[in-house]
């Protein structure tokens, strides 16, 4: 089993952090997706671009920046 962690940015200001597991052997996966450096997923009903972000305490992490950010009206 392995474990992920998701940065989830907005306005590029650090929003939360979020540990996931994958059952998955090999490498890490989003709903049954492989998490490849650039690709978009949704998470939370939301477009997110999913960027490798190197390893924290040993688990991989990957910095999560919205797809389209919300326009203020």
């Amino acid at each position: 089993m392995n474990r992920l962690q998701f940065v989830f940015c907005r306005d590029g200001h650090k929003d939360q952090t979020e540990q996931r597991f994958d059952d998955a052997d090999g490498e890490p996966h989003i709903d049954g997706r492989s998490i490849v450096d650039g690709a978009t997923f949704v998470m939370r009903g939301v477009d997110w671009l999913v960027r490798r972000g190197g390893d924290w305490a040993g688990t991989p992490r990957s910095l999560c920046t919205l797809v389209v950010e919300p326009v203020d009206p």
